[in-house]
Formats: structure tokens, C-alpha cells, sequence
């Protein structure tokens, strides 16, 4: 039956479109035109509702739209025969049979053996590969040690190359550890290009798709810890016991060696005699009997003799009734000004990454420093019109990134003198040069006096610039997924730890992810755009701890797969810029900045929080653990909502503002006011959810709260802007 079944299918895909196998289909249908493919599907829901089927000639993607079952059709697993007929699509560059046309799914056997994996390099995920079973052997993680999150591209080198995997929110992979050490790679090849050009990715299918090579193995990423100006340490863990090597030099090339022949799980070696404000190079390297693991190569700075100085601006208004250390300055139309002071006090270098600058006064500024002598390099996205360039000397090279995808080089960042301890600096943020993002749109600058610093963006400039000279290098020159994580993740600057990240490649997400998770007092975060699934569940498992309430401002609320409404069902307190004069442009959050010892650090660059930002832009990101810069953004913040309307004022101890008496109570409270000056605000409560479940505004100084509707249980309560107290429900 199945043997007969199988042929009436093929005659009737023969007759009507004359079309036989997959790699017919590929080749000689166009989008739009109806096929029918039959083939061993490859995979299952890790890799989402796509499934990919393969038969002897080539593989394809099969999209049904919505869930294969909400359609009425089964929902195909790995070992099923299947048949499909459906019309082509092409999804930035992926070939696929559906959604549109879809006329049958059947399954016609299960529990058949997968095709054969094709062993290939990096290199050859190509357009003949797409769809198809692969092998890469002996692959590396550049970014090993870290941990997995959904939506999301990891590099990897193996065999001299480097490619990507892509991993869905859906896969089980999500939440575990990147493999350290080497692994062979398996999975389905496939394609994201906006173009259509370029993007292959392997998909690895879940854990059994990712096999260490060996017998010992790092399990965890290689850190650095004990930051000095002329020592650090690096730190890493491995599965069984081993040594302890680190090979590490001033290039890549490497040539110094310390090992430490101690067998141990946990890896410590000192790196000493180095000089300060420089980048080295270095891997380690454990070794277990006659098995051994090693991590990729990746630089690492020592602490620089710079001053230190961390300067933080904001383009509108701050609340300076919240400051703690010193006052927040909102630049306001002068921010161009500030930024052009920078670029003019350039000395011998300016290296500019701007997404784009219709400004006169920074483009003045650039040409005075031209004038002065500096060597100026500029690097502009290719999308956008760039109007202040054709102000700026001619003689000064600029090199675009011109592929198209996403926002493509949204960074804005500029780096000053990066060989002058003294006057080396970075600044970056939030603004793009443009007079309505330094005008009226919230923004923020931040400049950082540090040398160690100014050299890894420089790293980072260079290998999109394609070289190390005055002239770009198109044929050398990075963008995008296409680049390698080049630049050293840890500073000391100011005596305060400062974490650097360029997307697409260094795990940014994971980095946000990693800050919203130590929040253990507050939380604020102001965004332009909020997409992420994860970043908004990690939002949202804060606020379901009865001492912490996230408070957060976003513009884009109607974004496809905004979480605006998600953080609102939760109880978040959410609000929205939209119709509100100017775009709200910041890209920050800021950790437990009322509480010194619970590290206040501030998230801040030029990473939307969105998965475009995650996989396919070059941007930058600064995570700042500083007390002073965690309470100047704060103000910014508060400023912010005042601006909106929400008119949130210095939170005061609840104890210092009224009394509320018993607790632990039943069913009913007396709150008293220590002052008649605070009546007229409200007194709320909420439950373990974050959700307000009372609500009442108090009109006398001492007033008789009942609360028998409420279950028993712990709350937490607030009187107007005070800080929360717990009350129990007995």
C-alpha cells in the first residue's frame, strides 16, 4: 500500500508540474510556483514550526504558517516520511514549501533512519547545502562558557574557519552552557540573509547535536579576575581533573607560557610582568593523561595609567532631587557641543563609527581636527543619507557597511588618542549625530577616560574597517555576523569593573540578561525598542520578588513581538512614550542603584533590546559597576517619567512617613501620617505577583484601612512615592 501510495503521489506530482525531487524543486521552480517534495524529515520543535526535509538529491524547509496541527495536518518528526505540496517562499534567503498553496501533508511511514550527515567545513554552508544534514568536526566556540540564549548566533572556528550556529528560543539547548572546549558539530544547514546573499547558519537540533571531542573539557568560560596594571588572572573550570597551561603574547601568535602541573577542576594562573593599558593575547589550555582541551585565543587588557574618568550626559531632563553623589546635567541642545569639545581635543587620532550625522557642529569639529593634524577615520551605515559627511574634508576616508541588513552599523561611538594614556578616551551611548537625536530626542552620552578601552573599540573599528592603516580594506573588512569576538571583555576603570560587548558576536543579550538577574532592589530601564522574549520574562521574574518592583519607559510598544503588553499583564510597571514630544532613543537599565553594597551598575550603548540588535548589527555596550553612574542614570530616568507625566518624586522610607499598625494583621489597619503635609496621596498594596490588589487615597492623618477582601499572605505596601514595606495577612 505504502509502495503504491508513494508512486500515485510522484506520477501525480509528474503529470501536473513535471517536477520529480527536492533539488528539482530548488532549481528549476521559482517562488511562487506550486511543488510537491517528498522526503525524511530532520527535525523536530527545537528548531521551531519549521521542519526540514531531505531526500537523496537535497533538503528544503517546510513553513505551514501557524502550528502544524491548528491546520489539521500532522506534526512531522524526525524518521517520518513525508509528502507536502505547497507553493515556494524564500524568507530572508531560506528556500521554503508553504505557507501559501498548501494543499496536502501526508505522512507516509515513521521511524525511518535519517539521511546520512555530509561532513563539510564552515565554508561550505552554502546555497547547495541548504536544508540538508551536516558534520563540522573539531569546532570551537569563541564565545564558549557562556550561557545559551533563544534567538540567538554563536561563532565558531574549525579547520582555519569560522561559521555560526543559530539557536531558537524553542530549543532545548536554551538556558545550558556553551561547550568551552572543542566539540564536533552536527545539524541542519540553513540560511538568514535579508538580502539573500550570504548568512548560512548550521542548526544544531538539540544537546546530541553538540559532542565534546575529548576526554577532559572546560566547563566553564575562561575569565579574568584580579585586574591590574601590570598582572590579571584567568580562571577556568574543566569537567575531570587536569593542568593548568596559559600560552599568551602581545599578538595572537602568542609565545609565552606559564603551566602550573597541579591537577584540579578549578584553573587559576597569574599572568605577571605585563605592561599596563595593554591588550594581550592568550588560551589555556588542561591537559588530562593523553587528552587535553583548549580555549579559542581572545585578548585581555591590563588596567591603563589614564585618568579614569567616567562622564555621563543625558539630552533632556534629569531629576536632581534623587541624586545621591552629584547632580545629573541635562545637555539639552549644547549635547553637540559636548561631543564636539571631544573630537577637537583630539591630539593624533579620531576614530568615528557613526550609524549617521546631519549635525554642523560636530561635522565643524571633525574638520578642525582634521586641520590639527589628527588622523581621522570615519565608518557610516551605507542605508542612511549621511548628510553631514559631504560637509566634512573630503580627504578624510569613510568606508560603509553596505550589506542591508537591519539597521546594519548602528554603533556610535567615537575613539580618541587611543596610544595617549592621557588623553585617551571612548564615547558612545545612546545618540546617533544627528540633530533630532541631540535635540529632542531622550538620549544619553557617555565618555570614558581609559586607554585599555580605547584600544579594544579600536580593535573593534579596525576589523569592520578591514585594516589597521589610513585606507579601509573592503576584502578585509567585517560586518555583521562575519565578525569574530576580537576584543577584551573586562576593565578596571576608575577603580570601578567595567564589561565591554559588540554585537553581533559577544553574547550582548546574555550580558543584559545576566545584569537584570542580580537586581535585588530595583530595577529601571528605558528603551526604544523591547522584542526580546527572554529580556522581558527576566523583567518579569524580577518583579515576582515581593522587594523589587521594575519600573520601565519604552517608545516602540507596537513592535512586532513588542513586550509591552506582556510586562503589563504581569504587573510590571510599564508606561509608554508614544505621542509624547521626541523619541525616546535610550537603550539602558539600571541595577539596584539605592543600594551601595548590592553592586549598582548601569547598562547602557547603543543595543536595542530586540533580536535584530542580538544577531545581525554592529553595536556596542557598556555594563558600568559604579555607584555614581548607576544614580546619575537613575536621575535620567526619573527625569524621564516626570517628562511623561508620571511625576514619580525621591522615594522616602515608608517608616519615615507614616505608621501602619498591626503587623502582622487580620482584617483590618490603621496607617498614621507622621506628617499632615503627606495626606492626599495613596496608600497601595500589592501581592507576591507584583500585582496592586488595594488601592486607596488617604484624606486624614490617621486613617482605618479594612483589607478582609484580601486572602492571607505576605504584601508588600506603599504610601505615594515611599519605598515598599512588608505587611502580612494573617
Amino acid at each position: 500500500m505504502k509502495q503504491l501510495l508513494t508512486s500515485l503521489l510522484c506520477l501525480a506530482a509528474f503529470t501536473a508540474w513535471g517536477q520529480t525531487d527536492i533539488l528539482d524543486a530548488r532549481t528549476n521552480y521559482g517562488v511562487g510556483q506550486t511543488v510537491t517534495v517528498t522526503g525524511i524529515v530532520t527535525s523536530d520543535g527545537n528548531l521551531g514550526i519549521v521542519r526540514y526535509l531531505q531526500d537523496e538529491t537535497a533538503g528544503i524547509a517546510l513553513y505551514p504558517g501557524g502550528q502544524w496541527t491548528q491546520n489539521g495536518w500532522p506534526d512531522p518528526q524526525p524518521g517520518d516520511e513525508l509528502t507536502m505540496t505547497g507553493a515556494l517562499s524564500e524568507y530572508n534567503g531560506l528556500l521554503e514549501v508553504g505557507p501559501d498553496g498548501i494543499t496536502e501533508v501526508t505522512v507516509i511511514s515513521s521511524g525511518n533512519a535519517l539521511p546520512e550527515f555530509q561532513t563539510i567545513s564552515p565554508a561550505e554552508m552554502n546555497e547547495t547545502m541548504e536544508g540538508e544534514l551536516a558534520f563540522i568536526e573539531g569546532a570551537v566556540f569563541t564565545n564558549g562558557g557562556t550561557i545559551i540564549t533563544g534567538n540567538s548566533t554563536f561563532s565558531f572556528s574549525a579547520a582555519g574557519e569560522d561559521g555560526i550556529i543559530y539557536v531558537r528560543n524553542d530549543n532545548e539547548l536554551v538556558g545550558q552552557v556553551l561547550p568551552a572546549g572543542e566539540v564536533d558539530l552536527y545539524g541542519v544547514v540553513s540560511q538568514f540573509s535579508f538580502d539573500g546573499v550570504g548568512g548560512y547558519q548550521l542548526l544544531p537540533r538539540g544537546n546530541s547535536d553538540l559532542v565534546p571531542t575529548s576526554a577532559i573539557n572546560l566547563s566553564t568560560q575562561v575569565d579574568q579576575i584580579n585586574i591590574e596594571t601590570a598582572s590579571f588572572d584567568l580562571v577556568w573550570n574543566t569537567d575531570v581533573l587536569g593542568d593548568s597551561h596559559v600560552e599568551y603574547g602581545l599578538t595572537p601568535d602568542l609565545g609565552m607560557e606559564v603551566v602550573d602541573d597541579t591537577q584540579v577542576l578549578e584553573h587559576q594562573v597569574a599572568l605577571e610582568g605585563l605592561e599596563p593599558g595593554t591588550i594581550y593575547y592568550a588560551r589555556v589550555i588542561s591537559i588530562a593523561g593523553e587528552d587535553s582541551t583548549a580555549s579559542t585565543i581572545r585578548p585581555y587588557a591590563t588596567v591603563s595609567e589614564s585618568p579614569g574618568y567616567i562622564r555621563a550626559y543625558f539630552t533632556t531632563q534629569v531629576d536632581n532631587s534623587v541624586a545621591t553623589i552629584e547632580n545629573a546635567e541635562a545637555l539639552g541642545t549644547n549635547t553637540n557641543d559636548t561631543i564636539a569639545a571631544y573630537i577637537t581635543s583630539a591630539q593624533s587620532t579620531l576614530d568615528i563609527a557613526a550609524y549617521n550625522i546631519n549635525n554642523s557642529a560636530i561635522e565643524q569639529a571633525i574638520n578642525t581636527a582634521i586641520a590639527n593634524g589628527v588622523q581621522v577615520r570615519y565608518i557610516a551605515e551605507g542605508q542612511n543619507a549621511n548628510l553631514g559627511l559631504s560637509a566634512i574634508d573630503d580627504s578624510m576616508p569613510v568606508h560603509f557597511r553596505m550589506d542591508g541588513e537591519g539597521s546594519g552599523m548602528h554603533n556610535k561611538f567615537i575613539v580618541g588618542d587611543r596610544d595617549d594614556a592621557q588623553n585617551a578616551f571612548v564615547l558612545t551611548g545612546s545618540t546617533n549625530f544627528t540633530t533630532g537625536n541631540l535635540n529632542t530626542d531622550p538620549n544619553n552620552v557617555i565618555i570614558l577616560g581609559d586607554q585599555s578601552l580605547a584600544r579594544a573599540y579600536t580593535l573593534e573599528f579596525e576589523e569592520m574597517w578591514g585594516s589597521s592603516g589610513m585606507e579601509p580594506d573592503p576584502e578585509n573588512s567585517k560586518f555583521g555576523s562575519a565578525k569574530t569576538i576580537n576584543t577584551p571583555r573586562r576593565f578596571i576603570i576608575g577603580g570601578s569593573p567595567v564589561e565591554l560587548y559588540f554585537s553581533p558576536t559577544d553574547g550582548t543579550t546574555n550580558a543584559i540578561l545576566e545584569a537584570i538577574e542580580t537586581t535585588d532592589y530595583d530595577l529601571s530601564f528605558a528603551l526604544l525598542s523591547f522584542t526580546r522574549n527572554d529580556l522581558g520574562a527576566a523583567v518579569i521574574e524580577a518583579g515576582s520578588s515581593l522587594f523589587i518592583n521594575p519600573r520601565g519607559a519604552m517608545e516602540n510598544i507596537n513592535d512586532s513581538g513588542s513586550e509591552y503588553e506582556a510586562l503589563l499583564d504581569a504587573g510590571i510597571e510599564v508606561y509608554s512614550h508614544q505621542g509624547i514630544s521626541g523619541q525616546l532613543h535610550h537603550k539602558y537599565a539600571v541595577v539596584d542603584h539605592s543600594q551601595a553594597l548590592s553592586d549598582p551598575t548601569v547598562v547602557t550603548g547603543s543595543h536595542n533590546w530586540s533580536t535584530t540588535a542580538e544577531t545581525t548589527n554592529d553595536e556596542n555596550t557598556l555594563v558600568i559597576h559604579d555607584e555614581r553612574i548607576a544614580n546619575l542614570y537613575f536621575q535620567s530616568f526619573q527625569g524621564l517619567l516626570n517628562g511623561m507625566g508620571v511625576g514619580l518624586q525621591e522615594a522616602l522610607d515608608m517608616q519615615t512617613v507614616c505608621t501602619v499598625y498591626p503587623n502582622p494583621a487580620r482584617d483590618q489597619i490603621m496607617l498614621q501620617l507622621q506628617d499632615p503635609g503627606q495626606i492626599g496621596q495613596r496608600f497601595t498594596l500589592r501581592d507576591a505577583s507584583g500585582r496592586m490588589v488595594f488601592d486607596i487615597l488617604v484624606n486624614t492623618t490617621i486613617q482605618s484601612i479594612h483589607l478582609g477582601q484580601l486572602a492571607s499572605g505576605v504584601y508588600l505596601m506603599q504610601y505615594g512615592s515611599s519605598m515598599t514595606e512588608r505587611l502580612v495577612i494573617q
